[in-house]
């Protein structure tokens, strides 16, 4: 883009034709001198600002705004474009272009703000071929979205309902929220629906991070950011997902990997309700609601040394044990009822075919069943889950002496150890087509073949 060069004394006498541009073009837009103070605004901005011109006129663009892409745009001398953030509630994306004198000087700022029509943007992004920008941006609008609510996690257990209603009460307490439970659970929705419950009507952001995901050397960076010039490569200033969260939610999900150093940090962190980017000195307040989650048995972590039991203790006030699917069975028919009425092609299920799912172990638990469900309505030749189908598609699901009447019983651990051995064999002890077969991560049929003494016979990718 190029540069817009104007006279300083035309940045406060705009005129009759930007003035127009200004009220009908834009859903909001505003003139700001070189100090970040509004000049213009137009006749729209109440809409966003949730106050008249005549008080916004001569503010400091941070009051109304604290999110405002300024200081970025001071520090680079380029133009922001497509800053999404969240603006008394609204879901807004923010272009702000610097305005030049004739010696390349700063002067003002010409910034535009789009909040209305968002859905329509998000769609065409995702319907088209998305280049670096259009991901970033995509990527931005989906953070703000909130998926599920609690009514999305299915249950018929009484102690798993009352578990929630403990969690719906937690979620209104500015405390972390500590969710520890096997891969598929549901805890991602248990997180979702506390974000929903705490901002009600208002947007605010959803931030996930996936802790496991991330090499260690970066995940610090990653949550907290880093100033420019703090590392080789570190050529702009980058917020972390901390500061992205703002005063919505951020979710650390599969905390137990973490090394004991990060731990530390995250320690702090959540005890001084703030954090320095890496590289920096300004403390910035930790304003979001924490929500960790874990499917690693964080009591044998600690008693091993790998976990910090500082940080374990800061984060069990409220702890909430999500149960397997295995543990719960009943809610097996109930949540294959529900998955019958979102997938197209099945509508039934015979008896017969129910027990067999109820007798397996679902080591990646709903989300495996989810899985599960869907592949059968793709094979299905007709609209009724039978048992035969079952048989014949997914044979190791079940052990056929678990059925008969006589003979020796396989406890639930050793069918799934069988089940886990033949998956492993079949594919040459190849991790990844082993867990994709079972629907489960790398990680965890890594924990499973450790639980159950499966040695790693062949060679691992």
């Amino acid at each position: 883009m190029n540069k817009i060069v104007i006279k300083e004394k035309d940045l406060y006498n705009i005129g009759p034709f930007l003035e127009g541009v200004m009220d009908l073009a834009f859903d909001e837009s505003c003139v700001m001198d070189k100090n970040g103070k509004i000049i213009h605004a137009s006749e729209s901005s109440p809409l966003i600002w949730g106050r008249p011109n005549e008080e916004s006129i001569g503010m400091h663009i941070w009051e109304l705004d604290s999110a405002s892409p300024y200081p970025e745009l001071l520090e680079t001398g380029e133009p922001v474009m497509g800053k999404l953030h969240i603006i008394n509630g609204r879901t807004c994306i923010t272009h702000m272009i610097p305005l030049f004198d004739k010696n390349d000087n700063i002067i003002g700022a010409f910034g535009v703000i789009i909040f209305r029509g968002l859905d329509k943007i998000r769609d065409l992004i995702k319907e088209n071929v998305l280049d670096e920008h259009s991901m970033r941006l995509y990527q931005s609008l989906t953070r703000m979205e909130v998926k599920y609510s609690f009514d999305d996690f299915k249950t018929t257990s009484t102690d798993l309902k009352q578990t929630i209603t403990a969690i719906k009460k937690a979620a209104l307490h500015d405390r972390p929220i500590l969710l520890i439970g096997e891969t598929g659970t549901g805890k991602e929705i248990l997180a979702h629906g506390i974000h929903a419950v705490r901002t009600k009507e208002e947007q605010r952001p959803f931030v996930r991070i996936n802790c496991n995901a991330i090499p260690e050397q970066l995940l610090e960076s990653e949550l907290f950011g880093y100033e420019k010039g703090a590392f080789p490569g570190a050529q702009t200033t980058k917020r972390g997902k901390f500061e992205l969260a703002g005063n919505g939610t951020i979710l650390l999900d599969e905390i137990g990997g973490l090394d004991r150093k990060m731990q530390a940090k995250l320690l702090r962190a959540i005890e001084d309700e703030s954090f320095e980017r890496v590289g920096g000195n300004i403390l910035i307040p930790l304003k979001a609601k924490v929500i960790v989650t874990t499917n690693e048995n964080i009591y044998d972590r600690i008693s091993k040394g790998e976990f910090r039991p500082d940080l374990y203790f800061r984060l069990n006030t409220f702890e909430f044990m999500i149960p397997p699917l295995r543990d719960r069975t009943d809610d097996i028919e109930l949540l294959v009822r529900e998955l019958l009425k979102k997938t197209e092609g099945l509508d039934s299920i015979t008896p017969k075919a129910m027990e067999l799912l109820k007798q397996y172990s679902w080591p990646g638990n709903v989300r495996q069943l989810e899985n599960f469900v869907t592949k059968l309505s793709v094979l299905s030749e007709s609209k009724t889950i039978t048992e035969e189908l079952i048989e014949s598609q997914l044979d190791y699901l079940y052990n056929r002496r678990n059925l008969g009447t006589s003979g020796p019983t396989e406890t639930k651990e050793e069918l799934e150890r069988s089940i886990i051995v033949r998956a492993l064999t079949k594919h040459g002890f190849n991790i990844s087509k082993a867990a994709a077969e079972l629907q489960i991560s790398r990680n965890t049929l890594y924990k499973r073949m450790r639980q159950y003494g499966i040695r790693e016979t062949a060679n691992l990718d």
